[in-house]
C-alpha cells in the first residue's frame, strides 16, 4: 500500500460500497444514482485530462458517498412529495457536514472528503456550507456538482417527475456561471 498510496485496501472498498448502500436503502427513490453519477464523473474527469490517481480514486469514492449525510436527514424531509419549507431546507443542508463527519472515520489515502464538503457549493459563492466560489471549490466537487444536478433532474424524485433531457439541459445552461463552474457544464453537455 506504500507503494500504490491511490489504491484502497479492501476493507476501505468494502466500507465505501456499505455505506452508498445504506444511502440507496435509506432514500430509495434515488436508487441507481450514486452509480450513474459516478460513470458521468469519472467521464468528465477523463474529457477534462484529469489524469491523477489519487484524485480519480477521490471521484470514484466521492460520486458513491456525497449524500451519506442523508442518513442523519429525516425521512419525512427526503421522501416529501412538495416544495421544503426553509425549516426543511436548513436540515436537508446538513447533510454534507453530517457526510464528512461519518466518512472522517474512515482512512482514505486520498482527498473524498474535501469533494463530499463541498459538492453543494455555488460558482458565485451562494452554496453551502461554506460559502466558497469560483477555483477555491475543489475540481472534484466542481464536476460532481454538474453532474449530479444533472442525473437528479432526469430522475423521478418525490416532488416531481423525470424532467427531459432538454429540460435539464436548459436548467444547466441557465445556472452555468452562476452555481456551476462554465468550463465543467461546457465539457459535460459537449460530451
Amino acid at each position: 500500500q506504500l507503494r500504490h498510496p491511490e489504491e484502497l485496501n479492501p476493507t476501505s472498498a468494502s466500507t465505501i460500497e456499505a455505506f452508498a448502500a445504506a444511502v440507496d436503502a435509506k432514500d430509495q427513490v434515488t436508487h441507481g444514482h450514486l452509480r450513474r453519477v459516478q460513470v458521468y464523473v469519472l467521464g468528465v474527469a477523463k474529457e477534462l485530462g484529469l489524469t491523477d490517481p489519487g484524485l480519480l480514486r477521490s471521484l470514484e469514492a466521492a460520486a458513491l458517498l456525497h449524500d451519506v449525510g442523508k442518513i442523519g436527514v429525516p425521512e419525512h424531509i427526503l421522501n416529501k412529495p412538495g416544495k421544503l419549507t426553509p425549516a426543511e431546507f436548513e436540515e436537508m443542508k446538513k447533510h454534507v457536514t453530517i457526510g464528512v463527519e461519518i466518512l472522517s472515520a474512515v482512512e482514505f489515502p486520498f482527498p473524498v472528503l474535501p469533494i463530499v464538503r463541498h459538492h453543494h457549493e455555488n460558482w458565485d459563492g451562494t452554496g453551502y456550507p461554506d460559502g466558497i466560489s469560483g477555483n477555491d471549490i475543489p475540481i472534484g466537487a466542481r464536476i460532481l456538482m454538474v453532474v449530479d444536478c444533472f442525473d437528479a433532474l432526469t430522475s423521478d424524485r418525490p416532488y416531481r417527475a423525470a424532467m427531459s433531457r432538454e429540460e435539464a439541459v436548459a436548467i444547466l445552461q441557465e445556472r452555468r456561471g452562476r452555481m456551476y463552474d462554465p468550463a465543467i457544464v461546457d465539457l459535460f453537455l459537449a460530451v
